[in-house]
């Protein structure tokens, strides 16, 4: 008899898992679910009909995106939905106990206790430092408990949690599921145990999309464990957990060219959260501070007066007195949302509000994602289009221009390189006039260059009124791989989607450099053309561009 059986409800033997049959082939006739059959008439995309009770594309992809075989992953409503099917398919009401480390996520309790479990716990530390010794003198107190939740780093106090404290916990509490919740382990440095659930026979963990991937929302998580305990979740699970939209939001966000973008979000709001920290260290009224996740744990002299001027000034965290008398959470937000947090709190932030950008563009032929940071003091640079040359090109624009760029497209290259150039440009031009805003305080015109032989000249107008002149021959169909015809293209697409006027004149006699040449202008061009002046107005006796 496995862990998992010896440790599941005895009275759930007999009870099947869900259908795992997944979706019928394409043309199948539907008439085994009791589905209205007509077209809906609200959403779009096939709502009338029930999705997978596992989506097989989706379960694939977040084993991937984990480290783990699809057959230890088990897709959930968020990773509360785990935390409930845990609770039923593993305590028995009226006998079995869990154990938390407080302070910590109140899910876990209330779920047990929803359950008919009793809940038993062990504080941290004075400093919220997890003990794993007081854990197993507690956890080996009585009988032991079925599931020990261990969130790492903890919600809400952000203080991480050693790897080799929940690997000990697992080897010395050999009859209890250690259920480690990784909600927020994007945002540390921490190694995550995920891999290590098939050769761990006790060890759960829990993942999240509602973090690091924007789709808090759409309730997407999953529990990673072996087989036999994800076999026990699928009995306790409903028939179709998981909306159709969710499923086509997840995998529409974990596409390929979407993970550069989550990265380097993910990275931002890290350096936000200790830039936040490092300016919360002069406040009198913090009395304690902690940075983890993405958010502050911070311990304040009087949260009833800090919670009049939030309301006051519109902002909401939350208070969490069990945790501390005067602790409260406050999420790392945008720009704007944390100065005004900070202005609560009598901290005006010098640094000027960042000009940033994300655009995503999906046709039948690319599927683009792109995010810009005009003024950002290390622009940082990654750009993938399957297109090597035109990487390179772009990233002579970025590095030119003085701006951060992070650009991924997965597109039909093996028919050519047209589609996904084109829409490129269309894309990062849309990028770049989202993040202009309404143009004020830019310096609007902008160039010329010279590069060995070649000589090229780029004018930019940041009009808001586009317009592309090209002047300029090539004598080879490519450049790299790059096909030369469509470098005049680029340009166009750029005026027509930043709203820009862009003439370009380049001459020699080397191709490479003449393309190159161009490029490199144009960044110079924009550098100049974005910059912000003295003046906050708009740069036009119109007075709007």
């Amino acid at each position: 008899m496995t862990l998992a059986d010896r440790l599941a409800r005895p009275d759930l033997a007999d009870l099947p898992p869900v259908d795992l049959a997944g979706a019928p082939a394409p043309g199948t006739i539907r008439l085994d679910a009791n589905e209205n059959p007509f077209e809906p008439l609200a959403g779009k995309g096939d709502i009338n009909r029930y999705p997978e009770p596992q989506p097989a594309a989706l379960r694939q992809r977040m084993a991937d995106l984990y480290g783990v075989d699809a057959a230890r992953l088990w897709v959930s409503r968020g990773s509360d939905d785990a935390i409930d099917l845990l609770s039923r398919a593993f305590l028995v009401p009226g006998q079995d106990r869990i154990l938390v480390v407080e302070p910590t996520f109140s899910a876990y309790a209330q779920f047990a206790r929803i359950q008919g479990a009793q809940v038993s716990s062990v504080r941290m530390d004075d400093d919220f430092t997890f003990d794993a010794d007081a854990v197993l003198a507690a956890a080996k107190d009585g009988a032991a408990p079925k599931l020990l939740f261990v969130c790492t780093p903890n919600n809400p106090t952000a203080t991480p949690v050693d790897p080799d404290d929940v690997r000990r916990l697992c080897r010395e509490l050999p009859d209890t599921l250690v259920v480690a919740d990784e909600a927020y382990g994007e945002f540390t440095d921490t190694p995550s145990l995920a891999p290590e659930t098939g050769a761990i026979e006790n060890l759960v963990v829990l993942r999240t999309l509602s973090k690091a991937y924007g789709l808090a929302g759409a309730r997407i998580g999953c529990a990673i464990a072996s087989p036999d305990i994800i076999g026990w979740l699928a009995r306790v699970s409903p028939p179709y957990p998981l909306p159709g939209p969710s499923i086509d939001a997840a995998l529409t966000a974990l596409a390929p060219e979407r993970m550069p973008v989550h990265m380097d979000r993910v990275r931002r709001l890290v350096a936000d959260r200790d830039r936040l920290a490092q300016q919360f260290r002069d406040v009198g009224e913090v009395e304690a501070l902690y940075a983890g996740g993405n958010y502050l744990f911070l311990v304040v002299a009087d949260p009833a007066d800090l919670a009049r001027r939030l309301a006051a000034a519109g902002v909401k965290v939350r208070f969490r007195p069990k945790a501390a008398p005067g602790g409260v959470r406050i999420t790392v937000g945008t720009p704007a949302e944390n100065r005004a947090m900070l202005a609560v709190f009598g901290i005006a932030e010098e640094r000027p509000a960042g000009r940033r950008a994300a655009v995503t563009r999906d046709t039948a032929e690319t599927r683009i994602a792109v995010e810009i940071d005009l003024d950002t003091p290390e622009p940082r640079r990654v750009i993938d289009t399957g297109i090597g040359f035109f990487d390179h090109m772009l990233d002579q624009v970025a590095a030119h221009g003085g701006f951060g760029l992070t650009l991924s497209c997965t597109g039909d290259t093996h028919i050519d390189a047209h589609h996904s150039v084109e829409d490129v440009a269309l894309a990062l031009g849309s990028a770049l006039d989202k993040a202009l805003g309404d143009r004020a305080g830019i310096g609007r015109f902008g160039f010329a260059l010279p590069m060995d032989e070649t000589q090229a000249d780029v004018r930019v107008d940041l009009s808001g009124r586009p317009y592309s002149r090209f002047e300029g021959e090539f004598s080879a169909d490519k450049v790299g791989d790059l096909p030369t015809e469509m470098v005049p293209h680029v340009f166009r697409s750029l005026a027509d989607s930043m709203r820009a006027a862009i003439h370009v004149r380049v001459d020699g006699e080397n191709d490479h450099h003449k393309v190159e040449a161009a490029f490199k202008a144009f960044g110079r061009a924009l550098r100049q053309g974005l910059s912000t002046g003295a003046s906050g107005g708009i740069p036009s006796t119109k007075g709007s561009l």
